[in-house]
């Protein structure tokens, strides 16, 4: 009894701080199969993260390249560590490590060693995995030995006063049991059942093939000689990967039946030696490329900390196992010592398989486990098959709501029919009935078609421009089912994002601009290295406007400068009387054709599909999914992104009070590329002349100088679109000739949208009303530069992880209440 503590004294310790917790939106962003359906099968195989499927491809790289003997001794060190990460998990020490390709090989190999006979007492847990079960009752068989099976108490978990009079019932020559069960989320009491065993000298093994990366797990604390595990499963480690660890004292006992290259030495032409560690139950061919990825996934568990990861993933079971058990048809499986990760149940009247397949089918991912699988504990238990959902770290509570809603809806249907505790009427009734619900719409459908013809995806992209195929790309580099939707053919130019070149800068006039800046030239560079290809010519520069301008330019590494000296820096360049000018050394020039051709390929590359002419003739929400209907075909996603450019106000009737699509006319003027107006004498500029704001670039391309005024009529992106006329050509020549007197005449000449808001700024962000709807667009004459970095930061709200970094962006702000 514990003697009795008195409030508020000036000895009382201080209060110990809050237990860390999990960052789920951290976990899911580097798990790209969490966007792909809700997971629960991480009792079976886990989702990996992106960290240790890199770690497999980049060794399996560095083998095509440089041969697997030189590959696996340049990775020597990283594979070594492997072995460190491991014993650390496990509370052993190194030599006690080896590495096998799955637990039951691992399990094989240790019970082997023990060179069971005729007569040896195995007293066996209920909880035992079959393949472990079927190599017992085999050496029974074959060679005599006596498996004993212990009984449950009530609780489910083995019965320690049985354990205890069968181990002083006579000598025993191994007692196991499975820390947690295929069959159930029972946790058995390891530290117990390891120290009656160690009281009575007999080795444990425990397998602890569904508790690793789960629970906290020291061989130390829970007192077993032998563990075996595997990495697919809680560790989110790659498939074919397993560990065995054995104790010092009896590893000196252990020898291999079939010892191999790799864990003995051959000294003379009739004797070996074995090694003296753990490496002596380690075969010589190993995948090197599935160890470093286990690896990499040990690194990612020790950095969250197992205690932290087991609290998330006991609270989110308990939590399911209490709301399956509120569902009428549903019953928990689950005996009353489960804990942990794992929840299994069964529906009345329905088979296991077919509850995991209409699951399936709603994108529910989850496993149903045979008695075959468990039958000294399903047998015992009356069970023949139960379904089985396992959490993980990159599940959260929306994925609880998807399951037992899944789960609630499986249930009624298969009661004929009868209407959800919620009123609604099911999705998928209403859709093959025909019936409309009564959802945000953003154009005027046409009648539904029925499910069976519909297509899902993880995320749809509508426009293909520098943003939406930006978009594309990083959706698809994670793994997600994406698709994208083109009106007209790719690379048209009725839109914003056609012609030749774009430019890149970092003066701005306000601060709001230049972390998104930052990211943005990051963001180039990135797609540089991915596509092979040079984008950017960084050539410096000059934005000038009236001295008495309230709104200079500014920005990270600008500075302002007089006439004199921007006459200096770009010769080609005249500022008028009254002008300044801000330089940014670091502006430049983006090959927009070359942009979109390498976004696109990379998507493609990454398994996107791409549709061009395609319209959307409407969308509307469905639940938790958007219906996208297209002239062939009806659609549903998860996410529906829109980067639709001009017609932004067509896909989103909310939105367009906020819009003005403007025409912008751009015009090449002769100019001799090695003369004042090439690169020698001028770079990337605007001056922000009375006809407007004069923007342009140097002949490089072998077309002349360019220029464009960043201003025009309103105009309707479904009109005709003539080209330039004589009186904008006139009024561009006219700006032109004012502040590049070397220019020549027109020699040719092209239009653009522009799509403007009031305040010169993009939307960016969920559709107001529609969390399921993403928008980019209102880019305002200035969003291609910025096309790369707005690609990421889509992908990652349509990924659930928050960019407060757009709030200055989000269209929430044009609505009253909105953010700023």
């Amino acid at each position: 009894m514990s003697a009795p503590v008195t409030a508020g004294t000036a000895a009382s310790p201080p209060s110990p701080p809050p237990p860390r917790t999990l960052n789920v939106a951290a976990e899911r962003a580097r798990t790209p199969g969490s966007f792909t359906g809700h997971h629960f099968n991480a009792a079976g195989a886990a989702l990996l993260a992106n960290g240790t499927v890199e770690a497999v491809i980049d060794h399996l790289r560095a083998e095509s390249l440089s041969g697997g003997y030189e590959a696996a001794k340049h990775a020597a060190p990283a594979l070594e560590a492997v072995y460190a990460r491991t014993a650390e998990l496990l509370g052993a020490r190194l030599e006690e490590v080896a590495l096998v390709e799955s637990a039951t090989a691992g399990w094989q190999r240790a019970v082997s060693a023990l060179r069971l006979r005729p007569g040896d007492r195995v007293l066996a847990a209920r909880s035992s995995y079959v393949s472990s079960a079927l190599h017992l009752l085999s050496v029974e068989r074959d060679h005599g030995v006596q498996v004993e099976l212990l009984p449950n108490s009530p609780d489910g978990a083995v019965d320690l006063e049985a354990l205890e009079a069968a181990l002083r019932a006579g000598p025993a020559a191994l007692v196991t049991a499975a820390h947690v069960p295929t069959s159930s989320g029972l946790v058995e009491p390891a530290s117990s059942i390891g120290a009656l065993a160690g009281a009575h000298g007999v080795p444990f093994l425990l397998d602890a093939t569904q508790s690793l990366g789960q629970l906290p797990v020291d061989m130390g604390a829970i007192g077993c000689d032998l563990l075996i595990g595997t990495g697919r499963k809680f560790l989110r480690g790659p498939r074919g990967t397993g560990l065995l660890a054995v104790r010092r004292l009896l590893l000196d006992r252990l020898a291999p039946e079939a010892p191999d290259v790799r864990g003995a030495v051959w000294t003379a032409e009739r004797s070996w030696e074995l090694v003296p560690d753990a490496k002596r139950f380690e075969l010589w061919e190993a995948a090197h490329a599935l160890r470093l990825g286990l690896g990499a996934a040990l690194t990612d568990l020790a950095a969250l900390g197992v205690d932290i990861v087991a609290r998330h993933l006991a609270a989110l079971a308990a939590s399911l196992r209490e709301r399956l058990s509120a569902l009428p048809g549903v019953q928990v499986t689950d005996p009353p010592a489960a804990g942990g990760a794992i929840v299994t149940f069964v529906v009345d009247g329905l088979d296991a398989s077919d509850v995991q397949r209409q699951l399936a089918y709603r994108r529910v991912h989850l496993i149903a486990v045979p008695a075959g699988h468990g039958r000294w504990d399903m047998d015992h238990r009356g069970l023949t098959k139960v379904v089985r959902a396992s959490v993980h770290v990159y599940n959260d509570e929306d994925d609880l709501d998807a399951l037992v809603e899944a789960v609630r809806e499986i249930v009624c249907l298969n009661g004929r029919g009868a209407a959800s505790p919620t009123g609604q009427r099911d999705a998928g009734v209403e859709a093959e009935a025909g019936v409309e619900p009564a959802t945000p719409t953003a154009a005027k459908p046409t009648p539904r078609t029925t499910r069976p013809n519909s297509r899902r995806h993880d995320a749809i992209v509508v426009g293909l421009g520098v943003h939406g195929s930006a978009t594309l790309r990083h959706l698809a580099a994670r793994g997600l089912d994406v698709l994208g939707l083109e009106q007209y053919g790719l690379g048209h130019a009725l839109g914003s994002s056609h012609g030749a070149t774009r430019m890149i800068r970092r003066a701005y006039p306000h601060p709001d601009w230049d972390a998104l800046v930052d990211t943005a030239y990051r963001a180039w560079s990135e797609l540089e290295g991915s596509s092979k290809a040079q984008l950017l010519d960084i050539t410096g520069g000059l934005y000038a406007a009236p001295s008495d301008r309230p709104d200079p330019l500014r920005g990270p590494g600008c500075r302002e400068v007089d006439a004199k000296e921007a006459a200096r820096i770009f010769p080609g360049l005249r500022l008028p009387t009254g002008f300044t000018a801000v330089h940014d050394p670091r502006a430049g020039i983006i090959d927009a054709q070359e942009t979109l051709r390498a976004q696109l390929a990379l998507a493609e590359r990454s398994g996107a599909r791409v549709e061009d002419n395609s319209p959307v003739l409407g969308w509307e929400a469905d639940g938790d999914e958007v219906v996208v209907r297209t002239a062939e075909a009806v659609l549903r996603t998860r996410r529906l992104v829109l980067c639709t450019g001009p017609w932004t106000a067509s896909q989103v009737p909310s939105l367009a009070p906020h819009l003005t699509v403007t025409r912008i006319v751009n015009a090449y003027f002769a100019a001799d590329p090695a003369g004042p107006l090439g690169p020698s004498g001028l770079g990337s500029f605007s001056v922000d002349l009375p006809q407007g704001l004069l923007y342009g670039f140097p002949a490089t391309d072998g077309h002349g100088l360019k220029a464009g005024l960043d201003s025009g009529p309103p105009w309707d992106p479904q009109a005709a679109r003539p080209g330039a006329t004589d009186a904008e050509l006139a009024l561009l020549a006219e700006a032109v000739a004012q502040v590049l007197p070397a220019a020549g005449p027109v020699t040719e000449s092209l239009t653009c949208l522009y799509t403007m808001t009031a305040d010169r700024r993009f939307l960016v962000g969920e559709v107001p009303g529609v969390p399921q709807v993403l928008v980019a667009s209102a880019c305002s004459g200035h969003g291609f530069k910025f096309g790369p970095a707005i690609g990421q930061a889509l992908a990652d709200l349509v990924c659930g992880i928050a960019r407060p970094d757009l709030d200055f962006l989000s269209p929430a702000r044009l609505f009253p209440g909105g953010t700023s």
